[in-house]
């Protein structure tokens, strides 16, 4: 265990959005402190970088931090509510993907405070650190040329792909023109070349991509929020050339506001993955609560599922 309160000299920049976020929200500051002090100096050397690269060009003042930091805990508040709800039901909140397209992805207000809630939720929710940890392990160990991130949201795994492969080229698509903007925004404060990423503002499933062209494909928590979840992936295995990779992650029993493709258990995210002739190389599944694994399906838990795919040659 650490002593969070001796990390201010060494880790500055991260301590002081995680005192905006307690200062905001006092029951956060339990939790975070909880999680952070079991973590190693790998986890605090991503948060103090993360946190460093934001000031340079996205949060660069103090109030655009108090800005995130209640973006943020206004996220963890919504999703506490809707899982209230989703335990009571076991429905999501949201029928289909038009209906989040219009109420979250078309609205500028709330699509900025979302992607920023979801950004920190790196730093602070236990099972995105580790998606993100596991996507760092297994990025491909050959040269990445081509690179397709399928709804690039906050750009923070694009942004590992081109500080790994710095000669990537990389295509972002997205039905938001917001997430995008938000992207490039947060690309530029990694201080990397927009020349080498285009961003496209359609829709994946309609839009020409060209066939079989990406050595890499990313798909995080994307799935969950299209109603064609099988399509997706199947395009996906289209879209990759033969032995090349894709990295997905969702999530099982997991409501939120644009949630809509309703995942029952792990093995059904295996199952899609398998029908879409895809090969597992090796998945990750994190319950967010330390409940069995035999009770998962009874008792709704919420479920993160992240994988490493590949295309057979």
């Amino acid at each position: 265990m650490i002593d969070v309160t001796k990390q201010y000299e060494s880790y500055p920049e991260f301590m002081k959005i995680v005192d905006i976020v307690s200062s905001q929200n006092p029951l956060q500051r339990k939790r975070i402190h909880a999680f952070i002090s079991r973590q190693n100096r790998r986890y605090w050397t991503f948060a103090e970088n993360l946190c460093k690269n934001l000031r340079y060009s996205f949060l660069q003042n103090d109030e655009e931090w108090r800005e995130a930091a209640r973006s943020y805990n206004q996220t963890c508040k919504e999703i506490l509510h809707m899982q209230i709800r989703f335990q009571e039901t076991g429905v999501y909140p949201t029928e289909d993907a038009q209906t989040a397209n219009e109420t979250v992805y078309s609205q500028e207000n709330v699509m900025r405070y979302y992607i920023v809630g979801l950004l920190f939720s790196y730093l602070f929710w236990p099972n995105h650190y580790k998606m993100f940890s596991f996507f760092q392990d297994h990025l491909p160990t050959n040269a990445v040329a081509t690179c397709l991130e399928v709804g690039v949201g906050h750009g923070l795994f694009t942004a590992e792909v081109l500080q790994r492969f710095p000669k990537a080229a990389v295509t972002c698509i997205d039905i938001s023109e917001t997430s995008l903007d938000l992207a490039r925004k947060m690309l530029r404060t990694f201080q990397l070349n927009p020349a080498s990423i285009q961003s496209i503002h359609g829709d994946y499933l309609i839009t020409d991509l060209g066939a079989a062209q990406y050595d890499f494909i990313i798909m995080g928590e994307v799935l969950e929020h299209v109603d064609d979840a099988p399509g997706f992936l199947k395009r996906a295995y289209n879209l990759v050339r033969p032995g090349g990779t894709i990295f997905v992650s969702t999530c099982a029993n997991c409501p939120s506001v644009d949630h809509v493709y309703h995942f029952h258990s792990v093995e059904e995210i295996r199952e899609l993955i398998r029908d879409a002739n895809l090969k597992i190389v090796t998945d990750l599944a994190l319950p967010a609560e330390a409940i069995p694994e035999p009770e998962w399906a009874e008792k709704r838990v919420t479920l993160n599922y992240c994988g490493i795919l590949k295309r057979e040659p």
